[in-house]
């Protein structure tokens, strides 16, 4: 069989595969602007810096991050993480508080790390406030009620340059993407 045709073949098969047998595949993401980030990006490295995770271990993702097909679309913009209420929640990387407060029914904090990366916390209990600094490794609160785990999660949600990216980018448990030759 020469190469195109296998080529034309394959193409098909691997978009069954990734889309799951009989599901219809999504309607294409709207262009992103030419500003808009393309992943986590470390200034003085290539690879994007890895971070701590924010409970101990095992580290079991409930839920994962789905991104919306626009900015205002349904999604999960980021992982929840399996802890029950009190476990004790800590920086993944060292930065500043940018926001300590209640945001509908649930307590939130925010994060500001380098690499114009913020992290936030839901629902989370914390005695910091906006400005203080924080290590990477440091407790920074416990898991708290309300919001859509109530109390049987951590949501995990990382923003670079105001949009939501998976924080398993920076977690390490997505595997950069190979392209490998179809010969």
């Amino acid at each position: 069989m020469p190469t195109s045709t296998r080529r034309v073949l394959l193409i098909p098969l691997l978009a069954a595969l990734a889309l799951g047998a009989g599901a219809t595949p999504p309607a294409p993401p709207p262009a992103a602007p030419a500003h808009a980030p393309s992943g986590p990006v470390n200034p003085t490295a290539r690879e994007p810096a890895r971070w701590d995770w924010p409970l101990g271990i095992p580290h079991i993702v409930v839920r994962g991050f789905q991104a919306p097909a626009t900015r205002y679309a349904a999604g999960h913009r980021g992982i929840d993480l399996e802890a029950a209420v009190g476990t004790a929640v800590f920086a993944p990387a060292a930065g500043s508080v940018s926001f300590a407060g209640v945001v509908v029914d649930r307590p939130v904090l925010a994060i500001r790390h380098d690499g114009e990366l913020v992290s936030s916390y839901e629902a989370l209990e914390s005695d910091l406030v906006a400005g203080d600094t924080v290590a990477a490794g440091q407790r920074i609160g416990v898991v708290a009620t309300g919001g859509h785990c109530d109390g049987g999660c951590l949501h995990f949600g990382v923003r670079q340059r105001g949009a939501y990216v998976s924080p398993m980018l920076l977690l390490g448990g997505l595997q950069r993407a190979v392209l490998l030759p179809l010969g």
